[in-house]
């Protein structure tokens, strides 16, 4: 079993351990906290990784992504990190609490993002090794380290919400699991930065790390401004179902395709010279995330109300946004791998040219749709913009890989369409079951989506893993 493969497996290990407890974490909080509350926290907690990307600069990715580093060089990297974050800090702790004030009517939200911007000061003890540890793929330590810190989170949340911390209770648990990821990071790859600034020789580091940077920063606005649209247009309870819908459908979308993500960067990095490789290598990782992804969407769409009356049983008007979301989910499946293989071969520039293009179109779409459709649907026409405007940037995006790649998008989707259709017909096939079950609907159909799936993708699957392997 060759790296790659065993990459997969340990990052899908520890995907599902984080994927289990933010359903266990959220469950057990909106118990404690008002759908109010959870919008209000929201409007704080949308902009965390906007922060993250911002205070990175890409530069973690450049370490990844190039090939020549030595101490001095790793050094200089660390001292622009950590100057970056001490600046974006210092604004913070001026800016945010008035503006917070200003434009959300809770000046709370401004306090909630001073106190995460204290952890972009502490991911600086760690961000170099731990892109070090990527860039050797390391995945198996990296893995457990990213299960033990998100265990801390699940606890650090819960039980400040169990305390009474409210709205505070996201930053506390997101503040435990830095802590533990620092901790873990230094112990497994030690590291300690020289007294030496060059910027020189990391010029061609800072170029990558920018691009990246921006691309990244956008990537965060568009797929998250939705958030401060639905509090603006329809108020902190309203954003809170919302989320609520985005938590079911396109937060595990991201979980699940992380898997894949974390291994392809590093992966396509090294294959960037083998143009044949990294077309199996992108139709392999496109075809196992939509096996994993579009399963499980077609069973959200297709049980949405009872995963609902489940899960969040004071959400239940939420279902209509759930399927709506459903239908996004796919192509944003596909739309995770391919920047990785963009910036793993070299073209930051291209990936931040479809960042923009989303940039522009997604949030004009989340705008118009809540002032167009918002009086008859309420917040879900915030999702049916999501249905309606993300193919325009998907499309951007499909051309881009294929021109890195030399390749036609019709050759593409000819290969991972079997994948597509096949789970399709799973779908239907748990639709029929949901519709005729007397009891246990939400049991009983996912279990005939399952089967169904594994039975047609069982050849699929075999030649997909046996891709990796020789990889």
């Amino acid at each position: 079993m060759t790296a790659v493969s065993r990459g997969l497996a340990w990052v899908g290990a520890a995907s599902s351990v984080v994927g289990l407890l933010g359903i266990v974490s959220m469950v057990v909080v909106l118990r404690w906290i008002t759908p109010a509350e959870l919008g209000i926290a929201t409007l704080g907690a949308w902009m965390f990784p906007i922060l993250d990307h911002a205070t990175d600069l890409g530069l973690s990715g450049a370490l990844i992504q190039r090939d020549e580093h030595d101490e001095d060089l790793l050094s200089t990297v660390f001292w622009i990190n950590a100057a970056a974050a001490a600046t974006l800090f210092a604004l913070l702790l001026a800016l945010a609490p008035p503006l917070a004030r200003a434009v959300f009517g809770h000046e709370v939200v401004g306090w909630m993002l001073v106190a995460y911007g204290s952890k972009l000061l502490w991911q600086n003890l760690y961000f170099i090794p731990h892109a070090l540890m990527k860039r050797d793929l390391r995945f198996a330590e990296l893995s457990l380290i990213r299960a033990v810190a998100n265990v801390a989170e699940c606890a650090g949340t819960i039980g400040a919400a169990v305390a009474g911390a409210g709205v505070w209770c996201f930053v506390i648990g997101s503040l435990c699991r830095v802590a533990v990821t620092g901790v873990a990071i230094q112990l497994r790859r030690p590291w300690r930065p020289r007294w030496v600034l060059r910027l020189r020789p990391a010029r061609p580091h800072l170029a990558f790390g920018l691009r990246t940077s921006c691309t990244r920063v956008l990537f965060q606005v568009y797929t998250n401004l939705d958030y401060p649209i639905v509090g603006f247009f329809f108020g902190p309870a309203a954003l809170g179902a919302y989320r609520v819908a985005y938590e079911v459908v396109l937060e595990p979308v991201k979980v699940i395709s992380d898997v894949i993500v974390a291994v392809a960067f590093p992966v396509f990095a090294r294959q960037r010279h083998d143009r044949a490789l990294m077309i199996d290598q992108l139709v392999s990782f496109t075809r196992l995330n939509l096996v994993t992804v579009m399963t499980y969407t077609v069973i959200a769409f297709v049980a949405a109300g009872d995963i609902l009356a489940l899960l969040f049983p004071d959400y239940t008007s939420a279902a209509p946004a759930v399927r709506i979301l459903c239908a996004v989910a796919v192509l944003r499946a596909v739309s995770f791998v391919v920047p990785a293989l963009l910036e793993g071969a070299g073209h930051a520039s291209r990936s931040l040219r479809y960042t923009v293009a989303a940039t522009v179109v997604m949030p004009l779409a989340f705008a118009a749709s809540a002032w167009a459709l918002g009086p008859s649907l309420g917040y879900a026409s915030v999702a049916v913009a999501w249905a309606v405007a993300y193919p325009i940037a998907f499309a951007v995006l499909i051309y881009l890989a294929m021109q890195t790649l030399d390749w036609s998008a019709r050759a593409y989707f000819a290969r991972i369409a079997p994948t597509a259709l096949a789970i399709l017909v799973a779908g239907s096939v748990g639709a029929l079951v949901h519709a005729v079950a007397p009891a246990q609907r939400l049991a009983l159909s996912a279990l005939a989506t399952l089967a169904t799936a594994a039975a047609l993708l069982a050849p699929e699957l075999r030649a997909a893993v046996r891709s990796l392997r020789s990889g």
